[in-house]
């Protein structure tokens, strides 16, 4: 016969063991990425970028880390990529303490990125102060020289999914891109902006 007391027993301990081994496996899997987040933080620092240590980068892309600011508590998830162009010194991204940039977002300037504290740029997102001329039919446009324009994000700004901001466009604070939208023009305080182009919807 068997004893149902020692049965009790054993499925207890193993449904203990099947309850704990997720969570020292979830445990590990954290301290591994902090510890690949902070490897990642120093490796950008040699290369003269400025950044906070208490940031979590994911796997991204900086081309040129001198030119890159990231400040305290900011986490900057996988696929991002950081590409300040244009000549030495003409270019820069800077982002804010306490803000969130989502996977596979894409920050391309030839000249100025400036990006607040507290904003929030969900996956997916293009952000691009780049104009190629296009009038002149005498040449292919990729011969063109680009021209740039500075881009301005500032404090507590939510910019939805998917959005693509153009050149010379300034965000205010509080304001809100939703998702899909193609931003081609400057937004007040607190205002939400959507579409393609991209209109005025309503305040907050």
């Amino acid at each position: 016969m068997t004893n149902p007391q020692h049965d009790s027993v054993e499925f207890d301990t193993k449904g203990r063991a099947n309850k704990l081994l997720p969570r020292v496996g979830s445990h590990i899997y954290k301290m591994g990425s902090i510890l690949r987040s902070r490897f990642r933080i120093w490796y950008l620092n040699v290369g003269g970028a400025q950044i906070e240590r208490s940031s979590r980068l994911g796997k991204v892309t900086v081309s040129r880390p001198a030119y890159v600011r990231i400040g305290t508590n900011c986490e900057i998830e996988d696929y991002v990529r950081l590409r300040p162009g244009g000549g030495l010194g003409k270019s820069s991204i800077t982002i804010g303490d306490d803000s969130f940039i989502g996977h596979s977002t894409q920050i391309n300037v030839g000249s100025h990125c400036r990006i607040g504290r507290f904003v929030m740029i969900a996956p997916g997102c293009i952000i691009s102060d780049a104009h190629h001329p296009y009038s002149d039919k005498s040449a292919p446009m990729c011969s063109f020289s680009a021209s740039y324009k500075p881009i301005i994000i500032e404090d507590d700004v939510w910019i939805g999914s998917g959005c693509t901001i153009l050149q010379g466009v300034t965000i205010k604070k509080g304001a809100i891109v939703a998702a899909g939208s193609v931003l081609n023009k400057s937004i007040q305080s607190n205002e939400i902006w959507g579409g393609v182009p991209a209109r005025f919807i309503k305040y907050r």
